[in-house]
């Protein structure tokens, strides 16, 4: 991928001008800890009701937790990273309307008006708004190109759609007299790609439930086997054969979980 250098920006205390980097967890440390303490605990319990025994379920959710907090993060990431570019999809549905609907209107103009729309499409602590805030500063108080501002934005969200309209952007600004008709002809792209995503993302939903109450369901058979009173359960409990069909049932409960989890992790 191609590096973008980062000229100097406009200053600002307010924690808005924060420039995120969409391919790394933003979650703060509090955030971590609850994670890690809430998968600590549905880890134990879920060995705790395969093995019967507190200290395999606290160490066995306290060790296991640590990958799975590091892999709630990243699908945090991932959602921040699809939810800006379903944003950024709505922005250019903005500036396109606007670039198209005056003559001579300048693409500056229409970013720096879309401002208006999207606080009203979102709330104003979104990205996509604290982002092109971002832009729209950068251009006014020093003088930096919009380009530039999208071609940054690209570097530090790593959005495909992103880093093309940029690159568009760049290439045709001011050298040619359809520069609106070409804008439209890129975010139709844009727009059809992402809601190409969608509609797969939303045809595998189903499946992905299913998957998850298939992975719920033994565990839900051996509660409900263990508490009948009867000793039918007990074997897997006490004895060796059933301590390592417990172990087989464990394992195939996290390695069902990490394949259904990311089978459903699509780049289109």
């Amino acid at each position: 991928m191609v590096k973008v250098m980062m000229p100097q920006r406009f200053n600002d205390a307010d924690n808005r001008k924060v420039r995120l980097k969409y391919y790394e967890c933003n979650m703060t440390k509090m955030q971590h800890i609850v994670a890690y303490v809430v998968f600590a605990i549905g880890i134990g319990v879920i060995f705790y009701i395969y093995y019967r025994a507190l200290i395999v379920s606290v160490v066995g959710g306290l060790i296991l937790a640590v990958f799975q907090e590091k892999n709630y993060s990243k699908s945090v990431m991932r959602k921040r990273q699809k939810k800006l570019r379903l944003q950024f999809k709505e922005f250019l549905d903005v500036i396109t309307i606007s670039v198209s609907g005056g003559a001579g209107r300048s693409i500056e103009n229409a970013v720096e008006d879309s401002l208006t729309e999207l606080r009203m499409m979102f709330n104003e602590d979104s990205d996509i708004v604290r982002e092109i805030e971002l832009i729209v500063n950068d251009y006014k108080h020093a003088g930096i190109p919009i380009a530039d501002g999208f071609a940054e934005l690209g570097e530090r969200s790593e959005i495909d759609d992103i880093v093309s309209f940029a690159t568009v952007f760049k290439t045709i600004g001011g050298k040619t007299s359809d520069f609106d008709y070409i804008i439209t002809q890129t975010r139709d792209i844009i727009k059809d790609k992402v809601e190409i995503t969608m509609e797969i993302e939303t045809s595998i939903s189903s499946a992905k439930t299913e998957a998850y109450m298939m992975l719920v369901l033994p565990l839900v058979l051996i509660v409900m086997m263990s508490t009948m009173g009867s000793d039918f359960m007990s074997s897997l409990f006490t004895t060796l054969i059933g301590r390592a069909a417990a172990t087989v049932g464990v394992i195939c409960t996290f390695v069902s979980y990490v394949i259904a989890t990311r089978a459903t992790e699509i780049d289109v």
